[in-house]
């Protein structure tokens, strides 16, 4: 054996003996567990119930430290936790140097492992976190810094972990500040990155924090599999929701005025959030501005079953729950956006103004420009019991007909310039149950009015030119027919929009009529009667035979439009079988009029059987009535 071996050996010897007999030196002299007591009594002096169940050792090698065994802790109210095993190290320089106080304690390090923490919020769900690891070096409570570590997991397996250097001030034997600078948080597929500080004295936290990208998507799947309660919303793009980052900062006084500037990013659309809270008042202000908004994508599925239709999850109000749910007392909400995607068209300049109080929301102020003409409203929503109820009062002006069907319905034939007057209300948790509940009324006007389908007055024409009494004008019949303004009725009720004592004319002709909307399964049928009431069709149209005039000529349209826009083939036309029965009728008379009656007066001819035989043999040619 060399020397050098010789050597390290009895030093190794030498320093294990040393360290073994202070070891039992300290213990003869010093019993931690003499302390438990006091711990657990300063512990309960600061609100936390606190319970040693093994005992404490003291250590002396490699490190002097102290190791605490099974240990819980609660704070009476929302927090319950173990710790199985704690162990604190002391440093030898400090502990010779002298220089002890609250502010400078001679602790190197803290380290924990498998701990369990229960968090039992009164307003949420609670939390377990299982397999806390714990360890801080170089702790100090004068301001300077010292690194914590911390991993733990969340419902049953979800990944948690802090990495930050730390901040700790103590002014007068009370806590006076806490810092994290450059922390990094990681919540299984979600990092989060920033620097936050709370002032005690004054009670204000201030500080920044910027995520990565998020597939928020993917993140409530994989909590959903651990936590039933949260869904994945069923929304009509695959990829809405995959890609959503902020970068936020912050000054909060819970006592007084906060103020929190947010940048959401939302699949690529960027948005502005300003939020301000002042406790003092009670009164909350949140601004909301973006340039454009994919919203189709976050819509709903289209069921695919007819059946289904109804199924539709989506509760469309809980949004507008949230600050609620945050807040208490007074809120002002402001949403400002320049452009709304939806399926199949654009809502511009998109402006609101809602005030709440109590899960009350009143919408104050509401227009956005569609179709080329503008939409305001103002509303009333009560969030206040499980399902919401609402009253909305709405003003729509110049929306241009051809741009709305072209959208909806993908077809032209009517254009024109509607516009509408309603006061409605209803209830429900999405968009199904609400059309479904919808009762109101109003009225409303097209204003210049074109079908493109039929030329109403050069049917009439032809028809009274098939009775060889009237005459075809020479012109050339444009396709298509102008019409008066539309003036009528609007009315709401299970799920159907009624259209109800609707005028209008073209030339001589009146047409009144009435048009049904089936609002959930995204159809229409319209039934209107034309009447002439004079001897031409217009001032530079046909003459009339007398018989056709103030007869009712039915007419019908019908089509659908949305998501069903072409489960119904869009058309309009006149009632074929009530023209065969008008015209067969008319021609009837006519040939009575002229062979079975006396030129003189218009009297029959004597003789029934012989008219009754010809009436009957006309109605077997022309079809029986």
């Amino acid at each position: 054996m060399s020397k050098l071996t010789k050597w390290l050996l009895a030093t190794g010897l030498t320093v294990a003996a040393v360290a073994a007999l202070l070891t039992l030196a300290l213990n003869s002299l010093v019993d931690p567990n003499d302390y438990k007591s006091d711990i657990e009594n300063a512990a309960n002096k600061n609100g936390i119930t606190l319970s040693i169940e093994d005992n404490l050792v003291l250590n002396v090698f490699p490190k002097l430290g102290i190791t605490v065994e099974n240990i819980k802790f609660s704070d009476g109210q929302s927090i319950v936790g173990q710790i199985p095993k704690l162990d604190i190290t002391l440093g030898w320089l400090a502990l010779l140097g002298g220089n002890i106080s609250e502010t400078n304690l001679p602790i190197d390090s803290i380290s924990l492992a498998k701990g369990t923490l229960q968090y039992s919020p009164n307003t949420l769900v609670p939390v377990q976190f299982d397999q806390i690891e714990l360890n801080i070096n170089d702790l100090s409570l004068n301001g300077n810094d010292f690194q914590i570590n911390l991993s733990a997991q969340a419902l049953n397996g979800l990944n948690l972990s802090l990495r930050t250097t730390a901040q700790v001030n103590i002014e007068d034997q009370k806590l006076s500040r806490i810092a994290a600078r450059n922390f990094t948080f990681i919540a299984d597929q979600v990092t989060l990155k920033g620097n936050v500080e709370a002032d005690l004295t004054t009670q204000e936290v201030r500080g920044s924090l910027a995520s990565s990208s998020i597939n928020l998507r993917q993140q409530i799947s994989r909590i959903q599999k651990r936590l039933p309660i949260f869904m994945v919303p069923s929304m009509s793009s695959d990829k809405a929701l995959s890609e959503v980052s902020f970068n936020s900062e912050f000054n909060v006084n819970p006592w007084g005025y906060s103020r929190y500037v947010h940048e959401l990013v939302l699949d690529g659309q960027t948005f502005a959030i300003d939020i301000t809270a002042d406790q003092s008042t009670n009164k909350m202000a949140m601004s909301l501005k973006g340039d454009s908004l994919s919203l189709a994508d976050y819509m709903p599925k289209s069921p695919q079953d007819p059946e289904d239709i109804n199924q539709a999850p989506v509760a469309i109000f809980a949004p507008l729950a949230i600050p609620f749910i945050l807040w208490r007392g007074e809120s002002n909400i402001e949403l400002a956006i320049n452009s709304i995607q939806l399926d199949s068209f654009v809502v511009n300049n998109v402006y609101a103004n809602a005030s709440g109080y109590l899960k009350v929301l009143e919408l104050t102020s509401f227009n956005a420009d569609l179709f080329g003409g503008n939409v305001n409203a103002v509303a009333t929503l009560d969030l206040s019991t499980s399902t919401p109820r609402f009253n909305l009062e709405s003003a729509i002006y110049d929306i241009d007909l051809a741009q709305a069907f072209q959208a909806l319905s993908d077809t032209q034939d009517l254009t024109g310039y509607f516009n509408m007057d309603t006061s409605l209300e209803g209830s429900g948790t999405n968009i199904y149950e609400i059309q479904n509940s919808l009762v109101g009324n109003g009225q409303f006007k097209v204003v210049t009015p074109f079908y493109s389908g039929v030329n109403i007055e050069e049917t009439i024409c032809q028809a009274t030119a098939l009775l060889g009494s009237g005459s075809n004008s020479p012109q050339q019949w444009p396709e298509g027919t102008q019409l008066n303004d539309i003036d009528g009725v609007l009315g709401f009720t299970n799920g159907k929009i009624m259209l109800t004592n609707m005028t209008t004319g073209t030339g001589n002709l009146k047409i009144t009529g009435q048009s049904q909307i089936q609002m959930v399964e995204q159809s229409y049928i319209l039934n209107a009667k034309a009447i002439l009431t004079s001897a031409t069709s217009s001032n530079n149209g046909c003459s009339v035979n007398k018989r056709l005039q103030n007869q009712v000529i039915p007419f019908s349209c019908k089509g659908s439009f949305g998501a069903n826009k072409r489960s119904i083939q869009s058309n309009c036309a006149p009632d074929q079988k009530a023209i065969g029965r008008l015209l067969k009728n008319t021609l009837i008379q006519q040939l009575g009029e002229k062979y079975l009656t006396t030129p003189n007066n218009g009297a029959p001819i004597n003789g029934d059987s012989i008219q009754n035989a010809l009436k009957d043999f006309f109605k077997k040619k022309l079809g029986d009535s």
